[in-house]
């Protein structure tokens, strides 16, 4: 990429219709600029040394004019630099994106549009209303309900309304009954299908579906606010046999994640591929072992080993990166066999061309117990890498049993410094459903960072999920129950169970 400012349509707010463009303007940054209708996860694609200017309009939050924005764009863009101006929907489509392109051009300042997915076109999709349909709607008119007062000329809604075929409104919430009369008056039907979504392609979505004639009242029993998006004409009627995204096992389910943000992201991604709007707390804080050296001895003579346990998908990468950072491959293992509690630790293993000895059915250190009942172990060397916090069963049963066991921290899982810990507002307002806990000790994070009153309220209210028996065993150790556990430790079991739970409670 060339050094210019970049203007980078995000899309309506899944950040998976981000463009493949848009993704590499974002992996190659060095300056961002972005909107409040614009999700944080995008930000994480960029590299680390990126600087993030937010940029965006909030009710109740002083803001920069356009005008002041422009002239900030002109001057990063004259510095040099692959600047990304990130937008909700489209630059072009209502996006002001015009505005900002033509302060560059007249600046002398280089620059490219990158479309995104618009506003009407993301949103219309997620509420299962197509644009356009043979029979129905033969064309699109696309119209903002927010005009700039500057205009001398104002839109005419009564001839907006002999177009024949679908009307979208932008930014329409706050004058959606005086539109609607208008529509009406210049010959829409009254009974004409319409509809209000908020939050368009968001977990949050919520729809207002009526005529034309009701459909102001709809959206203010249903308290729809903005960002929304009106969109009236008859291809609103197929929404019943279409709606696709509001019909999903935890659509709208408020869901709290407790992993660390390194391993967050695919159970995030799973359960808001079900429809769960997620929270993130996180409660594990990974490290490197304060010191190497029993670490080390241990890879320096790793083939002399019987056997090596890894006992979850975090020893894994710790091991394996100070393995790679002595110098060592899958070769340093010789003729040592390898065991891993379960699948997910199981799958990190042969995405580095392991593939395990021993995976107990039963994916606990319990079920790595019974496995190893039936292998000889006395005299044999084990060693078993681990956290500092790292249970002790498996050590014992196997050193009871005449086994040198060596085990060592191969990194450390610490809680949050309670101070720098800020509570997603879904958790801080009580509005949890389901808490997802993933180990153990992030059962103990949780009531040390919340505290003891406060998290057992949050607990009582919500249902817990556990990915396997011994998180559930840490929740029953605390006098509670974890109401879903999947029969396989994964986290694509775990959101598989998650939405079982609410299927049958559906039922």
């Amino acid at each position: 990429m060339e050094p210019k400012v970049y203007l980078v349509g995000a899309g309506p707010g899944d950040p998976g219709l981000l463009t493949l463009k848009g993704l590499r303007c974002l992996q190659e940054a060095q300056v961002i600029l972005y909107d409040e209708l614009v999700d944080r996860r995008l930000l994480d694609l960029a590299p680390p040394a990126c600087e993030r200017l937010y940029v965006g309009k909030k009710g109740g939050r002083k803001s920069l004019s356009q005008e002041e924005l422009n002239a900030l764009l002109v001057e990063q863009g004259r510095q040099g630099r692959r600047v990304v101006r990130l937008k909700g929907g489209d630059p072009f489509v209502f996006g002001r994106g015009g505005q900002e392109a033509l302060a560059l051009a007249e600046a002398g300042a280089p620059f490219e549009v990158v479309p995104g997915v618009s506003a009407a076109m993301g949103v219309a999709a997620y509420a299962g209303i197509p644009l356009t349909h043979r029979g129905l709607a033969a064309a699109v008119v696309l119209v903002t309900g927010e005009e700039d007062p500057a205009r001398t000329t104002a839109l005419d809604w009564e001839q907006l309304a002999r177009v024949q075929g679908t009307l979208v409104i932008y930014m329409g919430n706050r004058k959606l009954p005086q539109l609607c009369q208008a529509l009406i008056r210049g010959g829409r039907p009254p009974q004409t299908p319409a509809a209000v979504v908020e939050w368009g392609t968001w977990p949050r979505q919520r729809s207002a579906v009526s005529t034309l004639q009701n459909l102001a009242e709809e959206a203010r029993r249903k308290e729809i606010a903005p960002p929304s998006l009106a969109i009236v004409g008859e291809v609103v009627s197929l929404r019943q046999q279409l709606n696709w995204f509001e019909q999903r096992p935890l659509f709208g389910r408020q869901v709290l994640v407790t992993r660390s943000r390194e391993q967050a992201g695919p159970l995030q991604t799973l359960l808001e591929d079900q429809g769960a709007e997620v929270s993130l707390l996180p409660l594990l804080e990974l490290a490197p072992p304060e010191g190497w050296s029993k670490l080390d001895g241990c890879i320096d003579r790793l083939a002399q080993f019987a056997w090596v346990v890894f006992s979850s998908p975090n020893s894994v990468e710790f091991f394996w990166e100070r393995l790679r950072q002595r110098g060592g491959d899958t070769r340093a293992f010789g003729r040592a066999q390898v065991a891993a509690v379960g699948r997910a630790t199981a799958e990190r293993l042969r995405a580095r061309g392991v593939e395990p000895d021993l995976l107990p059915p039963d994916q606990s250190q319990e079920g790595l117990v019974a496995a190893f009942a039936r292998i000889e172990v006395e005299g044999r060397e084990i060693l078993l890498p681990t956290s500092e916090v790292g249970r002790t069963l498996l050590a014992g049963e196997l050193t009871g049993r005449g086994a040198q066991v060596q085990q060592v921290v191969a990194y450390q899982n610490r809680p949050p410094d309670q101070a720098q810990v800020e509570l997603p507002p879904a958790l801080a307002e009580g509005r949890i459903e389901v808490v997802v806990f993933a180990s153990p000790s992030s059962v103990s994070h949780f009531f040390a960072v919340l505290g003891e009153e406060r998290a057992r309220d949050t607990l009582d209210k919500a249902v817990i999920a556990c990915i396997g028996p011994t998180t559930a065993k840490a929740v029953a150790g605390l006098g509670l129950q974890a109401a879903i556990q999947p029969a396989e430790s994964s986290v694509r079991a775990l959101v598989a169970a998650i939405c079982t739970f609410y299927r049958e409670q559906q039922r």
